[in-house]
């Protein structure tokens, strides 16, 4: 688990490596061009959203470390931070972004660079006498991501959007069981090389990944918005397949009959 996770660091979607595309709109430059990189960091948790997963702390307790209690919830809200990155950067591969975990602090003065900056907080669900915590774990409500989406150049900022987002609006993923291991498969993967070898508990890993699956599908809808991601061009073909019907066949005139001699 990396350090930059147990900091709760600002998390952001980076477009990096836009050099030679900035040919107007000054120090920024061109903001519409598609990335070539893009590096998402790490969440911000606000104070009221918690995380427990005693299967996970139990798997950790293994390791032959027996954490104290807020220790514990400290490293679970970290590692469902990394639940939620790696399943970003699994679905922003999925529309065709060169994604991977990172840090915002890495970029250099002289890299221009998209960023999407938020933090996890409590929703209003069950704000007034609320029973049930927000966060990750049997019994608590889903924590709301908020976002705001800027482009970085020289050590400047120019804020693009900002939005909301809840676990709810991520959609069902597409493709059937095939599809499905394939995107488990990459999802472990990232969490791999970012040294995440302990599982959460599948119900935790779930709702982890709802949220990182909604986070990723509102980058990429702003993505298509930009340009960034091109249309199919099978589908553009198959568009024009659909438009250009064949052209009717004339109608044939009936044949005169032969007259009938007279008897």
């Amino acid at each position: 688990m990396r350090a930059s996770s147990l900091r709760f660091i600002a998390f952001g979607v980076g477009l990096a490596a836009l050099g030679g595309c900035a040919t107007g709109g000054g120090m920024f430059g061109d903001t519409s061009v598609k990335p070539k990189t893009v590096v998402v960091t790490d969440f911000i948790a606000a104070p009221e959203v918690d995380a427990i997963d005693r299967g996970f702390s139990a798997r950790m307790d293994r390791n032959g470390t027996n954490y104290p209690i807020l220790e514990r919830k400290r490293r679970t809200l970290a590692r469902v931070n990394d639940e939620i990155v790696a399943t970003i950067v699994v679905t922003l591969r999925e529309a065709g972004l060169e994604a991977q975990p990172g840090s915002e602090e890495a970029l250099t003065l002289n890299d221009k660079a998209a960023v999407v900056s938020g933090r996890l907080r409590g929703g209003e669900e069950g704000d007034t006498k609320r029973k049930k915590p927000f966060g990750f774990g049997p019994g608590h409500i889903d924590a709301v991501a908020d976002m705001t989406v800027s482009y970085a150049a020289g050590g400047s900022r120019k804020t693009l959007t900002a939005f909301t987002v809840e676990a709810k609006e991520a959609s069902k993923p597409p493709g059937g069981k095939k599809e499905a291991t394939a995107r488990d498969a990459e999802i472990a993967a990232v969490l791999a090389a970012e040294h995440d070898t302990v599982k959460l508990s599948p119900d935790v890993e779930a709702q982890a990944r709802r949220l990182g699956r909604a986070v990723g599908e509102k980058v990429v809808a702003y993505a298509k918005e930009q340009g960034w991601i091109a249309a199919p061009a099978m589908a553009e073909e198959a568009t024009e397949q659909q438009v250009k019907m064949p052209e009717p066949k004339p109608a044939q005139k009936p044949k005169p009959r032969p007259d009938k001699p007279a008897t």
